[in-house]
């Protein structure tokens, strides 16, 4: 189906598990043009900054800085690093066959023993 420029293709909105941000956000967007109301929010939240020995105020001072200065980056880094066997050493290549044989046997035992008798299950 086609959407007529500036008509959202999903008019109810994204669905969301955060019941009280919902609210939240409800309760701001119904304050609108109401500044008076949105500076009495931001005067709470300022206060409540500036108390000392409050267990509020250290998430109260990030709210406000992340607001002001946004988030701090975070940095991710991923090295990848794809081998081809003829790249491996003759070590390594006998190490990982060592450890495929090992699975292999101790995956028998585990069979044999499932079976009672002594004999691999298929």
């Amino acid at each position: 189906m086609a959407w007529n420029k500036g008509q959202s293709g999903n008019p109810l909105g994204r669905k969301s598990d955060k019941p009280f941000a919902d609210a939240l956000r409800v309760e701001l967007a119904e304050a609108g043009e109401n500044q008076k109301k949105l500076r009495k929010i931001a005067r709470n939240l300022i206060d409540l900054a500036a108390r000392e020995n409050d267990a509020g105020a250290l998430p109260a001072i990030l709210a406000i800085a992340d607001r002001l200065d946004g988030k701090p980056a975070q940095d991710n880094h991923l090295t990848i690093e794809k081998r081809d066997a003829t790249d491996w050493s003759l070590a390594e290549l006998v190490a990982v066959l060592r450890d495929e044989e090992g699975s292999e046997v101790a995956s028998s035992e585990r069979s044999a023993s499932a079976n009672g008798r002594g004999e691999q299950l298929n």
